[in-house]
């Protein structure tokens, strides 16, 4: 690495970049468009421009030319940009500093952050990581939660570095733990000068005059959506076992201006004509300024301006007076609320006891009643958690009035009081960071006394099982009736299709996996088995010939939902005439022409028609088959008009919902 002095730097660059996770086969999760932008990332890159800006006053460096950019990993045009930028600088250009900050890493992103560090390393970049993965492990092994936290005294801790963090410190990465807001100048104005400290402490700052994230229209254009991301404050009071946000960011909430977030979003609508975002708090009602930010929305609202939300906030948000009401006035349209188990002695165990079950149903009925959508995140390998427990747990679930479900692995992830328990009990962890996603076991199943445990096998299969319990056709229909608004099923619908594609299809969770997966076979994880040239191409075209068929089976199953939830104003007293056996030509014309369709009778004539069997070939045999492939020809002409119609309509479907 080359060192420079001040007075030798003329341009400093920055490249930002959240780092992806590998897939099973060493192959990098990438994606040609995401769906949800990192805050972390958008964060970092306005902190970063406002540090330099801070630099550039410090007559060193008045006249230093600043360069930043804000790439994800997980996207194949940043990937590219990667590359171009790897091959700029194999050149080494004289009076040039580089920096490389990997962000936000998560402990499933961990190990790909290191490849990259050491690939940049190689071409004399100074490397920063921070994040969830440092920062928690930090936080928990290190400090230990009690020293922080004084009502939790009894939690261990060994108090020392992580060895990960240590080995990365001890290659000349620089650790950076916490909060950036009023750090990040130190560190960059500590680069400069080349007196870097191996560990720098970012805390936990106020946010009261923090810059609010830029969200550049050249990042926003990269995802499918134009959904961008603020959060209005960080942390949560809440003591849960499994959580890492409260080890990182605190129990005592801290918030930005609510001036400033009004002004956030009356930018945002002029940028792109509506705003439509995500607040990333972990539990957005216990903001002390929520109900300030949600008038500050309606009257934008009351002025014209298109906006819409989602949110996050615990089980008893319902208890604060006028927060649904307010919520469903300024443009929210879903909340996720972290159920996490219907069984009361899981929530104990995790110290969840500020969930009760039997307050949801009442809550979720006003919710419903003022249009937003819960969507609720639930955790599969609690104690109390077996096969059978899981499935009724589903069940009721969604029979209380859950709209959407999020399935989590419970995982003793980095950072959280389950995994520095489990470390200081001398429980074997898996050494492999990439499967800490909460999508795998990471461990065994730690059951209670009482319970079998569940193998690794039978708690994964638990797992894709209770994904296909919840997003079965009848189940997404069934879901989608209870609501009255039609943009809100439509909403409701486009979620759908995306968590059963991004779940079955991409065999991975709905929040990190983005459009199109494109796997290069020149960037793989350097100890992936190999693969050689011929057998990439052929596993690429098996994974697009099997892209081409979970598509038509989608297709079709969504086509069967949507007729089953539209047309239900329409069957009552004509159901079993538009539902039964058909009764000459003219019945089958207005089926097949007339609006509303509905799909009862092809799927009944279908699954007679496919008993058939091998009987279907014997075309010797007059009586086993000519007449079946006769009767069959109307329903084939049926099913090209439904498939014609349902395009329309899908169509008009994501126009209505964009």
């Amino acid at each position: 690495m080359v060192t420079l002095a001040a007075g030798e730097v003329e341009k400093l660059v920055v490249i930002l970049i959240m780092p992806s996770a590998y897939d099973p086969g060493g192959y990098v999760n990438r994606f040609w468009r995401g769906v949800l932008p990192s805050n972390s990332l958008v964060v970092m890159d306005t902190l970063t421009r406002a540090a330099a800006a801070i630099l550039r006053q410090t007559p060193a460096y008045a006249q230093l030319e600043v360069e930043v950019h804000m790439l994800e990993d997980g996207l194949w045009s940043d990937a590219g940009k990667l590359k171009q930028l790897e091959r700029r600088f194999r050149r080494q250009p004289s009076g040039v500093k580089l920096v490389v900050g990997l962000v936000g890493v998560q402990t499933r992103q961990f190990p790909r952050a290191c490849d990259l560090i050491a690939r940049w390393q190689k071409l004399g970049a100074i490397c920063v990581i921070g994040g969830f993965h440092v920062s928690g492990s930090i936080a928990t092994l290190r400090d230990g939660i009690s020293a922080d936290d004084r009502t939790r005294p009894k939690v261990p801790c060994p108090h020392l570095m992580p060895p990960e963090v240590q080995q990365l410190m001890d290659s000349g990465v620089i650790v950076f733990s916490g909060e950036a807001e009023e750090k990040w100048p130190e560190v960059l104005g500590d680069i400069m000068r080349g007196q870097p400290q191996a560990l720098y402490r970012g805390g936990r700052p106020k946010l009261i005059d923090a810059p609010l994230p830029r969200h550049l229209p050249a990042y926003v254009q990269k995802f499918a959506t134009r959904l961008t991301t603020i959060d209005t404050g960080r942390g949560c009071p809440h003591p849960c076992t499994f959580c890492t946000i409260i080890n990182v960011q605190g129990r005592d909430p801290r918030w930005r201006d609510p001036r400033a977030i009004i002004a956030f979003v009356r930018e945002q609508c002029k940028l792109y004509g509506q705003a439509s975002f995500f607040f990333t708090d972990d539990n957005f009602v216990r903001n002390p300024e929520w109900e300030i930010i949600l008038d500050g929305l309606i009257s934008l609202r009351q002025e014209g301006r298109k906006i819409s939300f989602m949110l996050e906030a615990d089980l008893h948000c319902g208890d604060e007076p006028r927060f649904l009401e307010k919520a469903a006035a300024a443009g929210c349209t879903q909340i996720f609320m972290g159920v996490e188990s219907m069984n009361k002695k899981n929530l104990k165990s995790a110290r969840k006891n500020q969930n009760h079950v039997d307050t949801y149903e009442e809550l979720w009925r006003r919710c419903r009643e003022l249009g937003i959508g819960v969507h609720a995140g639930y955790i599969i390998g609690f104690p109390y958690d077996t096969p059978e427990s899981v499935a009724s747990d589903i069940e009721q679930l969604t029979a209380l009035g859950a709209d959407q479900v999020s399935l989590f692995m419970l995982t003793p992830l980095p950072g959280s009081e389950d995994h520095v328990r489990a470390v200081c009990a001398g429980v074997q962890l898996d050494s492999d960071f990439n499967n800490y996603d909460s999508f795998q076991p990471a461990c065994e199943h730690l059951a209670a006394a009482a319970v079998t445990p569940m193998t690794r096998a039978e708690w994964l299969d638990t797992y894709h099982r209770a994904w296909k319990q919840i997003y079965s056709a009848g189940n997404m229909a069934m879901m989608l009736q209870r609501h009255h608004n039609r943009h809100t099923r439509l909403c409701l619908m486009k979620n759908y299709i995306w968590y059963r594609w991004a779940a079955f299809t991409e065999c991975s969770h709905p929040m990190v996996a983005g459009l199109y997966r494109l796997r290069p076979w020149t960037d793989r994880r350097p100890n992936a088995c190999p693969v050689s040239w011929w057998q990439h191409v052929g596993s690429e075209i098996w994974r697009h010939l099997r892209y081409v068929g979970c598509f038509l089976k989608e297709f079709y199953v969504f086509q069967h939902v949507f007729y089953e939830v539209e047309v239900v104003p329409y069957l009552t007293e004509r159901q079993q005439y538009l539902t039964g056996e058909l009764r000459g030509v003219s019945d089958w014309f207005a089926r097949t022409f007339w609006q509303p369709m509905n799909r009862r009778w092809l799927n009944s004539f279908w699954i007679k028609y496919g008993r058939q069997k091998w009987n279907l070939l014997q075309l010797w045999h007059p009586r086993r088959s000519w007449r079946w492939h006769l009767s069959m020809l109307p329903y084939a002409i049926s099913e090209a008009v439904y498939t014609w119609r349902w395009l329309l309509c899908f169509r008009r479907v994501i126009t209505e919902v964009r």
